[in-house]
C-alpha cells in the first residue's frame, strides 16, 4: 500500500477563529485608516525643510560633543586637520600651475 498518511479528522482539526461581522471589519479598517493618516502627517512634517535643516544640526553637535554637553577635542581635531590638509593641497595645486 502506500506511506502517505490519511488527513485528520474533524475532531483533530484546530477549531476555526469566528468570522468577523461587518461592523467589526469596517470599524478595523476605519482604525487602520486613522493611523495611516497620523503616520503620513508626522512624515510630512519630518520632511519640511526647517525639520531636515534641525535634525541635521543636531546630529553634527551630536558628532562634535558627549554625552554630557561637552566637546570632544579628538574629534575636532580630525576634522580641523582634514580641512587644513584640503588648502594645503589646493594651495600646492595651484602652486604647480
Amino acid at each position: 500500500m502506500s506511506d502517505v498518511t490519511p488527513p485528520p479528522t474533524d475532531a483533530a482539526a484546530p477549531p476555526k477563529p469566528p468570522v468577523p461581522s461587518v461592523e467589526e471589519l469596517q470599524a478595523e479598517i476605519e482604525s487602520a485608516r486613522n493611523d495611516l493618516v497620523a503616520s503620513i502627517g508626522q512624515l510630512k512634517a519630518q520632511a519640511k525643510p526647517k525639520a531636515l535643516i534641525t535634525r541635521a544640526q543636531r546630529n553634527v553637535m551630536g558628532f562634535f560633543t558627549d554625552e554630557f554637553g561637552g566637546v570632544r577635542p579628538e574629534r575636532v581635531a580630525v576634522v580641523g586637520a582634514v580641512v587644513i590638509g584640503i588648502f594645503a593641497l589646493g594651495a600646492m595645486r595651484r602652486r604647480r600651475r
